[in-house]
């Protein structure tokens, strides 16, 4: 990694969104910490690098304090300047269900 170059976090990076926003930070120029809670993160890693991207891959899960730690200390005290926080998952039908109730409507799954 450059001292140079922008330095750019992006969590949840393995697959989908998460992996579309660390390509365009790499097409941008920066440097890349991407993280994610699954071995996949490795490969996506390596994706990143053949277009050119320095990049930095942990596999952690933001949602406990030792991922959080993990992830930290990978950034090895680089200013962060672009940190996209993606990671997360959906549960499912949670949001139409919540408007279904206030609405007094019945939700159907799907």
């Amino acid at each position: 990694m450059s001292a140079t170059r922008p330095f750019a976090i992006v969590t949840g990076a393995s697959t989908g969104i998460g992996f579309e926003l660390a390509k365009r930070c790499a097409r941008e120029g920066y440097d890349l910490l991407i993280a994610a809670d699954e071995p996949a993160i490795e490969q996506a890693a390596k994706l990143l690098r053949t277009a050119g991207a320095a990049v930095d891959a942990v596999e952690a899960d933001l949602a406990t304090t030792e991922g959080v730690d993990k992830l930290y200390a990978a950034a090895r005290g680089r200013t962060v300047d672009a940190l996209l926080a993606n990671a997360g998952r959906g549960l499912g039908h949670a949001s139409s269900t919540r408007i279904s109730a206030r609405r007094g409507a019945s939700s159907i799954p799907t």
